[in-house]
């Protein structure tokens, strides 16, 4: 996206801070065109080169692996997701993860797998049932201060038959793709 223009050049910038320079078109349409994506996007821009150099704290605070007080205001939803359930990450090390994950009332996310982590699922808040194991036909069902533990690449999706949303915390082991979603398991 173009984000600057100097001495007849645009500057283009990728969602990964990669950037180039283009020459600015010569077609007045096209000119202003990109002109004003400039300026519209400045704004837009500035808190995202905001959000990298929070991230990039973050990353440089957890490679030192001292002890850190994460607020609720420092999880952010910059992870994997699946649909019909909201993640927040607490913290991602390079064998760990950790964060919050909401699910809405008679919601149900879609099947998905945490690749090479295991997961251990304590549940808040709410009712939570996990369907698993060959053709989804195992269920789990917790409810608050019960605890899930998944294996590693174990297909499931997670759903809230309560009333009110469900609240988990979710600590992962492992290494490699966070998320993997899939059409559904094996029979």
């Amino acid at each position: 996206m173009p984000v600057a223009e100097s001495n007849g050049l645009v500057t283009l910038e990728c969602a990964n801070r990669h950037r180039s320079q283009l020459p600015l078109p010569s077609d007045p349409v096209a000119r202003e065109r990109v002109r004003t994506w400039i300026m519209r996007r400045g704004a837009q821009l500035h808190v995202q080169h905001e959000r990298w150099e929070a991230e990039e704290e973050y990353r440089q605070a957890m490679e030192k692996k001292q002890p850190r007080l994460i607020r609720p205001s420092d999880r952010h939803q910059q992870t994997g997701q699946t649909a019909g359930m909201t993640r927040e990450e607490a913290v991602r090390t390079d064998g760990m993860w950790a964060g919050i994950v909401r699910t809405e009332a008679g919601r149900s996310s879609s099947w998905h797998h945490h690749g090479a982590f295991e997961s251990l699922i304590y549940v808040v808040a709410g009712q939570v049932h996990i369907e698993c194991g060959p053709g989804g036909r195992t269920k789990l069902h917790a409810r608050a201060g019960d605890c899930i533990y998944l294996p590693p690449g174990e297909i499931h999706r997670e759903g809230n038959d309560g009333v009110e949303e469900s609240e988990i915390v979710v600590v992962r082991s492992g290494s490699g793709e966070l998320v993997v979603n899939v059409a559904g398991p094996a029979a």
